[in-house]
């Protein structure tokens, strides 16, 4: 049976509650807006707006006008001085999966009951398992999908500020080697497929807190360079993940992009989630 909302639709509510279990989210845009360049960012402040507000995009992939590079890192610097420092990445793959009531469906006999069903996609995982090991415990990668399936309990949801609580949580590093996973509700109970394996992960706030832990504190435009590094090196000896990200670097036109530039490391962090359909948050304790 088909989910009768989209995966967009679910991710952008997902998000704005993600945000609110910390003091402040920063997400790269998706969708490359035509003031700011970003899609999601809760509770900046009022000096980011103020100092990139009238530097606009003249074309969709064209950076930005008005202000030198240079000057965007120097400005980066100081209005990061003037905000929370960050702790840790969150990588979400987000999935819109089928809802499965015959008797007839491959796994209904490891549930035995109505069930949820996603595939995961070989160049996305590995590139989801890359960045887990090599960020050495900043970055979180998970998948989220709903554990509802109809219209009307997304938008009871979402009046409810409850569409994270009924979501599913699964660890991508735990998904190794399973083309399927599947789960009857929400929380972080699954199982991998085609062997069926029990999968365990952990709830969202428990890995947000660990991360909150255990991580040093960074400000934003060091702490977003570290991730642009991070990525960099986890792609760069994979011959699945590097050539997808390379042909969405070439498609947007970028040549050389140093991780150590706050606009390029920005830049970096937007091609990845974009090559590999994900969503990127970075998170402050």
């Amino acid at each position: 049976m088909d989910i009768e909302f989209k995966e967009k639709t679910f991710e952008k509510y997902f998000g704005h509650e993600l945000s609110r279990l910390t003091n402040i989210t920063f997400s790269p845009d998706q969708c490359d807006e035509a003031l700011l360049g970003f899609d999601e960012a809760f509770l900046m402040t009022e000096d980011w707006y103020r100092y990139f507000g009238p530097y606009v995009r003249r074309s969709r992939r064209g950076r930005l006008t008005g202000v030198a590079i240079d000057e965007f890192n120097k400005r980066g610097r100081r209005i990061a001085s003037h905000m929370p420092e960050f702790k840790l990445n969150l990588f979400v793959q987000f999935k819109r999966p089928t809802f499965l009531t015959s008797r007839g469906a491959k796994e209904w006999s490891d549930w035995k009951q109505n069930y949820y069903r996603y595939a995961t996609t070989p160049h996305q995982q590995e590139a989801l398992e890359r960045i887990d090991v090599q960020s050495c415990g900043r970055a979180a990668t998970i998948y989220a999908s709903p554990a509802f399936w109809q219209a009307a309990d997304l938008w009871t949801h979402v009046r409810s500020n409850a569409v994270v609580e009924h979501s599913n949580i699964a660890s991508a590093l735990k998904l190794k080697g399973h083309g399927h996973y599947s789960y009857t509700s929400p929380g972080y109970i699954g199982k991998g497929h085609s062997e069926t394996v029990d999968i365990e992960s952990e709830p969202l706030q428990h890995i947000i807190g660990i991360g909150f832990e255990r991580n040093e504190k960074l400000p934003l435009n060091q702490h977003l360079k570290k991730t642009a590094t991070t990525i960099t090196e986890a792609i760069s000896e994979s011959d699945i993940v590097s050539p997808v990200f390379q042909q969405v670097q070439t498609a947007m036109e970028y040549e050389d992009l140093d991780p150590n530039s706050l606009y390029d490391a920005i830049e970096i962090i937007r091609i990845f989630s974009e090559a590999f359909g994900l969503q990127y948050y970075a998170l402050a304790g």
